[in-house]
């Protein structure tokens, strides 16, 4: 009785540990709408109208696709690893940004934050609106915060401050061109095999390199 009095807390102790490596995973599925000046409404065909984003532990792979075209992008936070991976029935690229260079695939995050008493529930979740104003252009945005759940952001809320909560829905306006989007689906269950690895086939570029192709390339 003795050894066996000794022996649950060690099981205890061990099951706790088991319980704490945990690696959170799944997938997070946008959908994704745009208003565009009328001089821009030509390539409405050529824009994602969705996201799929892979997330494990601090690693995400976010895919967007818009006919033969796609986009996917793997990020790990801890580190500030960004690999942008381009594939049309033409070529295949692939160019890491180191943190200095990501200004130039991401929209600026410079700005001011203010909570609004505005709430809602998105997909069982209890989301607080945010009124974000870009401190270079003035222009507002807002952004629908939820504490309920937490995960690591993706290239799709990287511009956000998520210490305010996961963003759920978001509207960004970028110079006249306005993106809604909102999450459809998130699902907890083990990533696919080779999610994050990068395919055979893709040409490496450096991110000045990937500016100065020719338009079409």
């Amino acid at each position: 009785m003795r050894n066996v009095l000794l022996t649950i807390p060690i099981v205890l102790v061990l099951l706790a540990s088991c319980k704490k490596k945990e690696v959170k995973q799944g997938t997070i599925t946008y959908g994704i709408d745009y208003e565009l000046p009328d001089s821009l409404k030509s390539y409405a065909n050529f824009l994602p109208k969705s996201a799929i984003v892979y997330f494990k532990g601090d690693s995400t792979v976010t895919v967007q696709q818009a006919g033969a075209d796609a986009t996917t992008v793997i990020t790990h936070k801890p580190t500030n690893f960004m690999r942008v991976m381009l594939r049309s029935d033409k070529a295949q690229y692939v160019i890491d940004y180191k943190k200095a260079d990501q200004g130039d695939i991401l929209h600026p995050a410079n700005f001011i934050y203010a909570a609004t008493t505005e709430s809602k529930i998105i997909l069982g979740h209890k989301a607080t609106k945010f009124v974000l104003m870009d401190k270079n252009t003035l222009i507002s945005s807002e952004v629908w915060f939820s504490k309920d759940i937490k995960m690591v952001p993706s290239y799709i809320t990287a511009v956000f401050d998520t210490t305010y909560g996961v963003p759920l829905a978001f509207t960004l306006n970028q110079n006249g061109i306005i993106t809604k989007t909102v999450v459809k689906e998130i699902k907890f269950e083990p990533v696919p095999d080779g999610v994050f690895s990068t395919p055979a086939g893709y040409k490496k570029l450096t991110p000045e390199q990937f500016k100065n192709l020719p338009v079409g390339n």
